[in-house]
C-alpha cells in the first residue's frame, strides 16, 4: 500500500524475526500498483484507505460491488480494508476472489500471498508467491516473501537463492528495498555465516540508514566473537530510533555484561 497493511507485527524473537521480516513498516503498497480505474467511488475508497479511514473505505467499496460484482480491483481493496479492520480471514476470501476473477493479476496474487503469510498459512503463501514470480520475474517484494516462505518450511538453500535473486533484480530498479539484504543477513547469521551476514546487513543499512532491526542484527553479528565499539554504537542508534525494541535492549544488556560494563 503507499501504505502497507500493518506495522511490523511481532511475537517472541524466533517468531519475531520472521514477523518483523514478514511485515515491514506497512503491509500492502497500494496506489499505482492497484491500477484503479477512473471510477470515482473506487478512487475515493483508495484515498480513504490511504488516509487510514478503513471503515469508510470498506463501506464505499462494498457499495460499489453491489453495482459491479465482478471487479477484481474492488475485491482487492475490499480485502485490504478487511485486514486493517481486524478480519484477516474475510480479507483472504476477498483477495482470493479477486485472483479468481483475474488469475493473471500478479499484483493480486502478491497481496494474497501476504495475507496467507500473515495468517500463518505458509504452504499456501509459498505456492502463491511462486505463481506471482512466474507471472512477474522482476517483482522484488514477491521474491523477498518467496524467500521467507521457503525459509519457514526449512528450504534454506532455496530461500537464499530467492533473496539473492531479489537483490540482483532490484539493481536495475530506481527504488530499492533493504529487506532482501536484511532477510539474507538473518539467514546467514542463523547459519553461522557471520562474515556474509555482516556484509548483507551493511548493504541493507546503505539503502536504509534508519533501519533499527538491521542495526541490531549487525551489532549482534559484529559482537559474536567479542565486544566491539561499533556494536555499542549500533545498539544505541537502533534504540534511539526504536526505544521499545525488546531485542535491542536484550542484546545490549548481554553485550554490556560480556564486556564488563554496567551501562
Amino acid at each position: 500500500m503507499t501504505v502497507h497493511l500493518s506495522g511490523d507485527l511481532s511475537l517472541l524473537r524466533c517468531i519475531l524475526d520472521l514477523m518483523v521480516r514478514a511485515i515491514p513498516t506497512s503491509f500492502f503498497l497500494l496506489g499505482a500498483a492497484l491500477a484503479l480505474c477512473s471510477i470515482d467511488s473506487l478512487q475515493q475508497a483508495l484515498a480513504l484507505f490511504n488516509s487510514g479511514k478503513y471503515q469508510q473505505s470498506y463501506d464505499l467499496v462494498s457499495q460499489y460491488l453491489r453495482e459491479a460484482p465482478n471487479s477484481p480491483t474492488a475485491y482487492k481493496l475490499l480485502g485490504m480494508n478487511e485486514y486493517m479492520l481486524g478480519h484477516p480471514h474475510e480479507a483472504v476470501a476477498s483477495v482470493l476472489h479477486a485472483t479468481e476473477l483475474a488469475p493473471n493479476d500478479a499484483d493480486a496474487l502478491y497481496y494474497l500471498g501476504r495475507l496467507y503469510f500473515s495468517t500463518d498459512k505458509i504452504p499456501a503463501a509459498l505456492e502463491t508467491f511462486q505463481k506471482t514470480v512466474a507471472l512477474d520475474h522482476s517483482n522484488v517484494r514477491a521474491l523477498n516473501y518467496l524467500g521467507q516462505s521457503l525459509e519457514a518450511v526449512g528450504r534454506r538453500g532455496e530461500a537464499e537463492k530467492a533473496y539473492l535473486k531479489a537483490i540482483e533484480v532490484q539493481k536495475d530498479q530506481p527504488r530499492k528495498s533493504a529487506w532482501p539484504d536484511y532477510n539474507l543477513g538473518v539467514l546467514y547469521l542463523d547459519d553461522g555465516r557471520t562474515a556474509d551476514a555482516v556484509a548483507a546487513f551493511r548493504r541493507a543499512l546503505q539503502m536504509n540508514p534508519s533501519f533499527p532491526e538491521a542495526e541490531i542484527k549487525l551489532a549482534a553479528a559484529l559482537s559474536k566473537e567479542q565486544p566491539v565499539p561499533e556494536a555499542f554504537e549500533l545498539f544505541q542508534q537502533a534504540l534511539h530510533t526504536d526505544p521499545a525494541n525488546a531485542e535491542g535492549h536484550y542484546r545490549l544488556a548481554v553485550l554490556l555484561t560480556k564486556s564488563g560494563k554496567r551501562e
